[in-house]
């Protein structure tokens, strides 16, 4: 299983408002988009009374219709955040904020080459805009252009070094080069930054798992579901954790568990789960969790095998796709899985060399690839 995150690109958008009194003034400053969603709704307002207000500037209405696009988009309410950033650039064509609003408003739309012209347009009326260079950098991330990721990312942190944001996405970057250490530092410092960024709390918990310190992966993971307890992701990570570590297998239940219940849709949350269930001989969950489950997609054969429907070569002709990458991919859990299988049957030697080309054929961001490392130790 691949790891991945979610990044939310947003940043400090402009300063602006000219409307001369108290109440308009506690306006602007809840209308600023700064990308935290619970604080979506009272943004909204408070940008809908700046844009009505007959007394509000030209460009002031300008940049509250940009950062209202902005709370539209965070709410993934696509389509009226792009009519306000629309409204926003004509509006006021020199508005730099309302092109990146509206830039990952394309991309939410998966309307890349219209994204890529917002970005780029941002940056040439703001060439000194650190926000402007993270988002494309961002951009160039997502699209596997490492070097004009990395150079936007790099430009980004050299007009502003304490924009949290912009170390983060470097930091991802490099976790994805592989570049563990220069990901590390980079996640130390955003953390740093930004103390209550749970996404790089998470981010380098994963980075100290793939670097075998579990109890710093443990402690992270716990700070990141500490300021977002609604993240079924970190619950999944610390899970596993847990069950690497060894000892901790009813800690990894109940993480797994809860993992399950916010996203009934996981199939690896439902079975790492059965997994934890096996070695705590609990109750088996995985039956009734396929029914929530797609299963015509990978990895159904290999819940197919612990439900008993399948056999191991079954499995692994399972694990074929006319794609080389997405075969080594599925081969990779496969022979984890399957290791891990064995290991349940007490059948040690096959289970020894399943989770042995596991630990040599997965890439280090799977998580399979640490966990078949850990599973080898006990049995060497």
């Amino acid at each position: 299983m691949r790891f991945s995150v979610l990044l939310a690109a947003f940043a400090a958008l402009s300063i602006f408002f000219s409307v001369d009194s108290a109440n308009a003034e506690g306006d602007a400053d809840q209308c600023k988009f700064v990308g935290q969603i619970d604080k979506a709704d009272e943004g909204i307002a408070a940008c809908d009374l700046i844009v009505k207000n007959s007394k509000t500037s030209a460009q002031d209405r300008a940049a509250a219709l940009s950062n209202r696009c902005g709370w539209w988009w965070a709410k993934k309410d696509t389509d009226r955040a792009l009519t306000d950033c629309n409204e926003s650039i004509r509006a006021n064509r020199n508005e730099a904020a309302a092109y990146l609003n509206r830039g990952n408003v394309y991309l939410s739309k998966s309307d890349a080459d219209h994204a890529l012209a917002d970005f780029n347009e941002a940056i040439r009326l703001e060439p000194k805009n650190a926000w402007a260079y993270a988002e494309r950098g961002n951009f160039y991330k997502n699209k596997g252009d490492v070097d004009h990721a990395l150079a936007d990312l790099n430009e980004s942190i050299r007009l502003d070094p304490a924009y949290a944001l912009a170390h983060f996405s470097r930091g991802d970057l490099y976790r994805r080069s592989g570049d563990l250490a220069r990901a590390m530092t980079d996640m130390n410092d955003t953390i740093k930054l930004d103390p209550n960024y749970a996404l790089a709390y998470f981010t380098r918990g994963h980075l100290s798992y793939m670097l075998g310190n579990n109890p710093a992966a443990l402690e992270d993971f716990g700070k990141a579901i500490k300021l977002d307890a609604d993240d079924a992701t970190a619950y999944f990570n610390r899970g596993v954790a847990y069950y690497v570590v060894g000892g901790r297998n009813a800690d990894a239940e109940a993480d797994f568990r809860k993992a399950a219940e916010l996203n009934p849709k996981d199939a690896y949350a439902a079975l790492w789960r059965d997994l934890a269930e096996r070695r705590i001989n609990g109750p088996s969950h995985l039956a009734e969790a396929a029914k929530n489950l797609d299963m015509t997609v990978w990895p159904a054969p290999v819940i197919r095998l612990f439900l008993g429907e399948f056999n191991v070569e079954q499995t692994f002709g399972a694990a074929f796709d006319t794609d080389p990458q997405t075969k080594a991919a599925q081969t990779c859990e496969a022979n984890f899985y399957a290791g891990e299988f064995a290991l349940l049957k007490k059948d040690k030697k096959e289970a020894q060399r399943l989770l042995k080309l596991a630990a040599d054929n997965c890439p280090p961001s799977f998580i399979e690839s640490t966990a078949a490392v850990a599973a080898l130790i006990p049995l060497k």
